[in-house]
Order: structure tokens, then sequence, then C-alpha cells
């Protein structure tokens, strides 16, 4: 078993219905590989998702029949060779040469020559040549995006769609945003116990309590996690959580919290004092908020299994509620490209899921109390618009915005929103609001 056999085989399973993160984690555990071959195979599955359309595009130049009509494997060889030789700099010669191997290690030989002419003659392409019926189509194409990934784009966000979804992705990023759980450890006491890991770990001044760490493998693996001093945890997350400013002693509320970063953090605020709900609606994803809890010995905080759309007697009367609430996912397509292929569909029915969170929220929180909405998508639907309709309703609540929000956030009346292109930060959007 190879690196590029392996990618070639999860590339296959993702094809069959398969999301990607999970398949190519059980092929590796399956096939185990060295680490660096490990990491050059999740290099090859990544890139063949984040560039297919861009891929396809040019392999068409050069076949008779489109991509889609060719041998399932045939199509993977195909692909995954030429995103060696045009994002992961692997010399033409020898990513030629080992999908013809590929080929025959697949079972299909007959295809050797056609794998070795086309790849020889698609590396060459000029992509910047490239002609497209309009900017949709030139969204789909370079940004490899659906087509209603691409209309919508253009539609909501015209002057930065093409700088979002052409973006450099973050699978080959080679830091990790982590918070450092400060009721056992300083952020700086933290990076120096990484650096004693070999682990290079630097404190964000900006959002206290956050790291950037280059992690050579698994953050799990180290004594540090193990010894529950810190929880990977992306900037968005930890600004959701941290813009609930959750005060000890008080009643607090986490409505959609699986896995349970965003309750580490708040436990934090809480300084380990008061109750801390955290739920979910899947008893399995409570699981891993419970794990997540006994890790950085948390006490003030009980995992619930609780329906975040519905109303629950143990929750009423809280003084704050974090409603980070399921999206659309449009802000990460650098990191889940499987959204990247989306037909939408489900938009509107995830719209009237998320009002009766908000709605839910809102019965849970007393006069006084502040509740925080957030979500990892780029979509006035599901962000501002949202909020619009919410406030018109209950004029009892009204925005107050924390003073850390980052000042290349896009602010307005309803909340601020997190374009990547402008803050370097994936796409997110938040609201918080006070209740009279």
């Amino acid at each position: 078993m190879t690196a590029r056999y392996l990618a070639v085989q999860a590339l296959l399973r993702v094809e069959q219905g398969g999301y990607a993160n999970l398949v190519l984690d059980a092929e590796c555990k399956k096939h185990p590989l060295p680490p660096a071959d490990r990491a050059f195979a999740s290099a090859v599955f990544y890139a063949v998702l984040e560039h297919r359309n861009t891929l396809d595009f040019i392999l068409n130049h050069f076949l008779k029949k489109p991509v889609e009509k060719l041998d399932a494997p045939v199509r993977a060889i195909l692909r995954s060779g030429l995103v060696q030789m045009r994002n992961l700099r692997t010399p033409p010669s020898a990513a030629v040469n080992e999908a013809v191997k590929l080929a025959r290690a697949f079972g299909v030989s007959s295809a050797s020559g056609l794998v070795n002419a086309v790849l020889r003659r698609a590396g060459e392409f000029d992509l910047a040549a490239a002609t497209f019926s309009g900017p949709v189509e030139r969204l789909m194409i370079l940004g490899s995006v659906s087509r209603p990934v691409a209309e919508h784009f253009w539609r909501c966000y015209p002057e930065h769609a093409e700088a979002i979804l052409m973006a450099a992705p973050q699978a080959g990023a080679v830091t990790t945003a982590i918070r450092a759980n400060t009721l056992r450890t300083t952020p700086q006491a933290l990076a120096n116990a990484l650096a004693k890991e070999g682990v290079q770990a630097v404190p964000q001044e900006k959002i206290p309590g956050c790291l950037l760490a280059a992690f050579h493998g698994s953050p799990a693996e180290t004594k540090a996690f193990g010894a529950g001093l810190f929880h990977v945890q992306g900037i968005p997350s930890q600004l959701a959580a941290l813009a609930l400013q959750a005060k000890p002693g008080c009643k607090v509320i986490d409505l959609c919290a699986a896995p349970g970063g965003k309750t580490l953090t708040i436990a934090q605020q809480m300084h380990d004092e008061g109750k801390l709900f955290s739920c979910d609606v899947s008893e399995n994803r409570v699981s891993l908020i419970r794990t997540a809890l006994a890790r950085e010995k948390i006490t003030c905080a009980e995992a619930l299994c609780s329906d975040a759309a519905k109303e629950n007697a143990a929750l009423a009367g809280a003084d704050f509620v974090l409603a980070d609430v399921p999206c659309s996912g449009l802000g990460i397509l650098k990191k889940k490209p499987d959204i990247r292929y989306k037909t939408l569909e489900s938009v509107p029915q995830l719209v009237i899921l998320q009002r009766a969170i908000l709605e839910n929220a809102a019965k849970c929180l007393q006069k006084g109390g502040r509740l925080v909405y957030s979500t990892c998508t780029l979509n006035p639907d599901e962000n501002e618009r949202q909020i619009e309709s919410f406030l018109h309703d209950h004029p009892e609540f009204h925005v107050h915005m924390p003073d850390f929000v980052p000042d290349d956030f896009c602010r307005g009346p309803f909340g601020a929103l997190s374009l990547p292109d402008e803050t370097g930060l994936d796409g997110f959007f938040l609201c918080a609001m006070e209740k009279r």
C-alpha cells in the first residue's frame, strides 16, 4: 500500500457517498502508513476534493469523453496525478509514472496509455488563458464549487466571491488554533510546555487564552493535551464563546455544544463557578462533551442530551445563552471540501431550525441576560436577516456587541461578519444581544 494508492482508494470511497474526513480516517486506520506517507496521502486526497472542478475542466480538454464518463478508478487516478503536478509541486515525470502504476494496481491497465498521454498534456495547460461563459462559470471552475454555491456567492458577495472561493485551502496550514485551559495554566506557560515537546506555540495578544501552534502530528498526541492544559478550537469558535462574557456563579447554557470546545472556553470565563449546561441533541455527541470536561477537570458543567429547538424546564432562568447553530457551513469551505459541491436545497429548512433555536434560547434567558447567536456560514438568510427578523418579533432584545470583536469584521446593526479575504479567518457570523 503506497500513499498514492491510499489517496485514490479514499477518493473512490467518497464517490460512493462517504464524508471526506471519515473516509480518509477509515482508510488510514485500515492501511497504516509512516507519518510522512500518511501526510502525503492526505494532501493528495484533500487537494483533489478542493480543486475537483478545476482539475476536471483541464482534463476534459484532452479527453474524448468527459471525466464523469470514465471508469471511477481512471477518473480518480487522473485527478490525483494532475493535482500533484499543479498544486503539490510533484515533478511531472514522477506524477505521471506513478499514475500509470496505479492504473495497473487498480486493474485498469487498458487505460495506462490514456493516463500517460492525458496527464503529460494536462500538466502544461495554461489555466490563465482559459475563457468562461460568465462570472458564475468562472467561480464554478476556478473556485471549484457547485453552480448553486457559485451563484450564491456571486449574488450575495460579488466583490469578495472570487477571493473567498479561490483562497488557498487551509489543509496545509502549518498552525492550529488552540485554547489554553486558563483554569490550570497560562498561555505562556502552555507555550513553554509545548516547546519541551517540540511544538512551537505563540500566544495571541488580541484573543487572550488563544495560541497558534505548529504541531508535527495530532495535537491529541501531546502530553499537554492529555494533561488537560489546552483544547483545539478555531478562532471564530473562541470568539463566539468569549462574546457571551459569562460570569462566575451564573447559570449559563451552551445549546449546541458538541464536541465541547465552546463549553470549555465558557467554563474558563466562569472560573469554573456556577452552573453551565452543555447540550446537544445526540447522546453520542454528548459523550464527546463529557470526555472533554473530564480531561480539563471542569466541575461547573453538566452535559445534557437536549434538543436546542425544544423547551427544557431545566434550562429556564439562564443568565447567558450561547446558540452556535447548525448552518450551511459556507464559511468553512477550505476546511470541509464536501460543502463546496452542495446544492443548498436544505438551507430553507436550516433557517427554520435556526429560528426555532433562537426562540427557545430567548425563552431560556431571564431579563437582563445575554444571548449570543453564531454560525460558520456566509449567507445573509442565516445571519443578518435571521437576526433582523428575530429583533422585529422580540423588541425586548437589542444588539450589544463586545468591544473585542476584531476591527476587520464587517459590523452592522445585526451583528458582525468575518469575510475570509478581509480577516484571514473562516467565514463566520456573530451577534450578541441583551434582553431588556
